[in-house]
Formats: structure tokens, sequence, C-alpha cells
């Protein structure tokens, strides 16, 4: 480019502004920027006038139904068509066409209702917008499956669908979201284990662990060995992983090593387990010695713990101190059945005899539950502890509900043994190992449609 065509060039550059605002200053209507109507008919007008305004379109479709206009059901669909052709990747003319159907739904016909479902499928898959949207669908539609297949791929919307369906009575449906949830845990483990950071893996977990989420338990042990981490950084999730790991002797467990020293990180008696569990008693005693509130209640699954790893190591006398230590509450089934243990370990079978007599008493003793919110009445979840020679049989009663059963899940030791809806009267027959066991019962529907509680009488 010659010197002479550059300046040229750069003198047009410099003398176009100068044009633009004598063109602007001749006529200062180009700068307004003329405001759609408000009124319905006058908006429709703009439209036939401004056919590319999509956002007065999307206003139309939101307002056409709340209208006295004969042809409203018409004008509805025929602003929603032109704005979604105009904006088709934006969600502002399915929003507006699927709320203004939704205020008017027992108005619309069964094809108009598929429309407005088909519109909102997409937009559900925002989690913001299914939090927001699916249950006043539910509650026109009673359509499960649709929000199942339109809800976003994540733990909490499944979640839910899981509480919409145990509260309405959709129990086959309630099991095959709480299986999916399971199953979507472990995907995404599996998918981000690498991008997360060790203190951010139990949060995976669900809030009460149980053996259908052992699998998952099991890779984040393996994951947490694998890695070093500063145990300082963990949170609540982690007290439930480890005790569970500790009850069922999961392994790998050396990777939770850290956690021993953590006292701000899990309560004194999970580290003083952990650390048993880990073939260090001498730091477990530590623990133990250094607490606060040892010898109370809170001690006494490590005080049966620690009597078994004595009594596997031949301290009778240690053995039987801990034994005494754990009698705080009484000799309940766990105590004399760990002392049973501890005999036969040591070798002393008239001990451990006698020990199995006073197991066999158990069993003709009421059963005591723990967790009721009146006399053996179940309203969310309650526990008891079992001698079991075979069969375990409880009884389930409904003491308050409406035309929807309460639903109950029993666990024993963490696996869901027996699940039923309890119309009137439910007998649960558990078949279980010989031994003590943990019974845990869960009403998964605690509320009757007006709010009050559910309640289920157990024995």
């Amino acid at each position: 480019m010659t010197r002479a065509t550059r300046q040229t060039t750069l003198a047009s550059m410099a003398a176009l502004p100068a044009v633009l605002l004598v063109v602007f200053l001749a006529d200062l209507d180009v700068a307004r920027d003329p405001k759609p109507p408000r009124e319905l008919p006058a908006m429709a007008a703009w439209v036939a006038q401004h056919p590319a305004d999509w956002l007065t379109a999307s206003e139309i479709a939101d307002s056409a139904l709340d209208s006295s206009l004969p042809r409203r059901t018409e004008l509805w669909h025929a602003s929603y068509t032109l704005a979604q052709h105009l904006a088709p990747r934006l969600r502002n003319p399915p929003a507006a066409f699927v709320r203004g159907g939704l205020f008017h739904w027992y108005e619309l016909s069964a094809a108009d209702r598929k429309a407005v479902l088909d519109a909102a499928s997409p937009l559900l898959r925002d989690p913001a917008l299914f939090n927001d949207l699916h249950r006043p669908l539910f509650e026109l539609t009673h359509d499960f499956h649709y929000l199942l297949r339109s809800a976003p791929s994540s733990l909490g919307a499944l979640d839910s669908l899981r509480g919409i369906a145990a509260a309405n009575g959709l129990f086959a449906e309630y099991r095959q979201t709480r299986e999916a949830m399971a199953r979507m845990r472990l995907a995404q483990f599996e998918s981000s284990r690498a991008s997360l950071a060790p203190h951010e893996l139990p949060a995976l977990l669900p809030w009460r662990i149980t053996t259908a989420d052992e699998p998952l338990v099991r890779r984040i042990l393996v994951e947490l060995q694998q890695r070093s981490f500063d145990a300082a950084k963990f949170g609540q999730p982690t007290q439930a992983m480890i005790e569970y790991a500790i009850q069922h002797r999961l392994q790998p467990l050396e990777g939770l090593a850290p956690f021993i020293g953590a006292p701000n990180v899990i309560p004194d008696v999970l580290r003083a387990r952990l650390a048993l569990a880990l073939d260090r008693a001498e730091a477990a005693s530590l623990i133990e010695l250094g607490s606060s509130n040892a010898g109370t209640a809170e001690w006494v699954p490590y005080q049966l713990e620690r009597a078994r790893y004595e009594a596997r190591h031949g301290n009778a006398a240690a053995a039987d101190a801990h034994l005494r230590h754990a009698a705080v509450k009484g000799l309940d089934a766990a105590v004399l059945a760990t002392a049973e243990e501890c005999a036969t370990l040591l070798h002393d079978e008239q001990a451990a005899a006698q020990f199995r007599r006073q197991l066999a008493a158990t069993m003709k003793q009421p059963r005591v539950w723990s967790g009721t919110c009146g006399t053996n009445e179940l309203c969310t979840s309650a526990e008891t502890q079992v001698y079991s020679a075979g069969i375990v049989e409880i009884r389930a009663d409904a003491a308050q509900s409406d035309q929807i059963a309460p639903y109950v899940e029993i666990y024993a030791d963490d696996a869901r043994v027996a699940e039923a809806a309890v119309a009137d009267t439910r007998r649960f027959a558990l078949a279980l190992p010989a031994g003590v066991h943990r019974i845990e019962v869960q009403l998964v529907n605690p509320r009757i449609a007006n709010g009050a509680q559910r309640r289920v009488r157990l024995s």
C-alpha cells in the first residue's frame, strides 16, 4: 500500500464518524427504540408488524391463556411457534409456553397438555428448573415416569423423585429410584475420583450407609490407601464411613490410619476403635485414657471390641475388665454374646455355656425399641437388638395413616432383609444367622397427606 493510499484510507475512517453524527442529528428518530405495547391485542398487532421480535412473542405465549380473547388458545400456540422458530436455542419461549399452560392446565385438551409436557421436558434437564417444576407437574399429571425420563442426571433429582414415589404410594417406583441412586453414586465415583480431592470422596456416600453402598465404601478405602491426604480436611460423612468399615471389617483399613491422630475430625471412641482394628492396641489405650467421656455408654462398642481383641490374645483378665466396662448399661444381648465369644476363645466352656443360656433367656423378654416417638411407635426409624437362634419375627401395625399405607424397610446389621407396605397388620419373619443382630426399621413415607405424622406400632 502506497503512502497516498494509506492517507486516503485514514482520512475516510476519520470522516465516517462525522458523517454518522450528521445523519443522527438530522433524524433523531434513528436513536429512538420504540417499546412494544403491554396489552395483549396490541402486542399481537405489534408482532404482526415486527415478526422478528421473539421476546414479545414469548410474552404473548405466557399471557395468551389469561385473556378472554375468543381464539386465545390459537394465539398461545402461534406465538410460541414463532418465538421458538426465532430463538430455538433459548429457553425463554418454551418456558413462557409451559408457564401459561400449567396455569390453565384443566382448561386444556389432551393434545394441548401433551404439547406442554413435550416443551417442558428439555427444561427439566436444568436442575434449578427441575427443582421448581417437578412437584407441580406431578400434582397436575401424576405421571411419575415422565418426570423420571425428563429429570437431570443427578442424585438430588433422583432423591426428590424417591420422596414423591414414597409419599404417593408408588412403592415399585420408590425401589427403582433407590437402586438407581446407588448405581449413580458408583458411576460418579468412577468418573470423578481422579479429579476429586481425597476429602471429597466420603461425601459421595449417603448419610445412612447400608450394605447396598458397600461396593462404594470399598472403592473409597482403596483410593485413600493409595493417596496421601490431610485428615483435618475431612468432614462429617467420614465418621459414618469409618464406623461402617470397622463394624463390617472391610479392607483395606490402612489408608484410614491418619484419622487415629485426628481428634477434631472423628470422635475419640471411633479413633480408639480404628486403632484397635489396625492392631494398634497401645494407641487405642492412650486415646481411651485421654478421652473426657471414656467410660460412658458411647464407649460400649469399643469395650466389646477390645474384650474380643484381648481374648484372641489370651488375656483373660483384660478381656473380663473390658466386658465389665461394657456392662455400664446392663447385661444386654450384645454384652452377653461378646462374653460368650470371649469365653469360647479362652477355652472356658462352662462360662460359655452359661452365657448361651442367658442369651436364650433374652429371647423371651419384651423387645425394647429405641428412637420411637411413642410406646414402640415408629415415626421415622427405630432400633432394637435381638438374639436369633433362627427366625426373628417382627409385627408391624399401622397406628396412624391415610389411604396410602405406611411402607417400612427392615435392616439387620445394615443389610436390608425385608420391606413392605403395612396396610393394617404385617408380620415379618427374618431368617438370620445365630447370634446378636442390630435391627433397624425405617418408615420411608413418614407424613400423611395433611402433613401429620404417620405411625407404625412395632412388636
